[in-house]
């Protein structure tokens, strides 16, 4: 009993939130989000989960420092001549820390940037969108909709999916004439590539967004 109560000291005494979260994200990353709970984590750190209370006050901030350490992986934009290849790379970068974390990609998908680490990397987004031209809600609109592109097509492409639940349809037992075009589509399938879809779709968002803002090429308002 000594060496126990021994040991949960030693654990209560090396507890932060850093360590918390980390294990989180493992739990994450191995076992998926819907095994993440307080309980869960104190088990893998060896300690009662209400000794994490001290540290990360809830459920959601604990999502919510999942984020900001996922995000916080994004690789800076070096400095590059138009907003439009800055926009482009972090939409690169993103789905980049999103394809190593598959698990926590619906996490992305419905949580809003909220911790000061998190909001300080928008910070400096928007800064560079702003010095580029852009008026704040332009800046704000490119922000969002590449983010929403981005973990949209990871979501669809990268997230797992239980072959149980999501069962690939029988194409080849459509009807013909009916569904012409679905067949069709579903004999070339075999040379989808995912990335070159993504690639494809970012390009023409982010020029989309240059033409619809008034811009030239990304860098001069027209």
């Amino acid at each position: 009993v000594v060496s126990c109560q021994v040991k949960h000291e030693r654990n209560r005494g090396t507890l932060s939130r850093e360590a918390i979260l980390e294990a989180a994200e493992t739990i994450i990353d191995d076992e998926g989000l819907a095994a993440l709970s307080m309980r869960r984590v104190g088990e893998a750190l060896g300690v009662e989960a209400m000794s994490l209370y001290n540290h990360v006050p809830s459920k959601a901030a604990l999502l919510d420092g999942i984020y900001e350490r996922i995000v916080g992986r994004i690789e800076p934009a070096p400095g590059l001549s138009t907003w439009t290849e800055h926009a482009c790379h972090q939409g690169r970068a993103l789905r980049s820390v999103l394809s190593a974390h598959p698990n926590a990609i619906p996490l992305f998908a419905s949580r809003p940037a909220t911790t000061p680490d998190a909001l300080l990397r928008l910070e400096k987004n928007l800064a560079t969108l702003r010095e580029a031209g852009l008026d704040p809600l332009q800046a704000l609109g490119v922000v969002q909709i590449v983010f929403a592109f981005v973990v949209g097509h990871a979501l669809w492409s990268l997230a797992p999916r239980s072959s149980e639940e999501h069962g690939m349809p029988h194409y080849e037992s459509l009807d013909p004439q009916e569904f012409a075009n679905v067949r069709a589509v579903a004999a070339v399938f075999g040379r989808y590539d995912a990335e070159i879809e993504f690639e494809t779709g970012l390009g023409a968002l982010v020029d989309g967004l240059g033409r619809v803002y008034g811009f030239d090429e990304g860098k001069r308002r027209k």
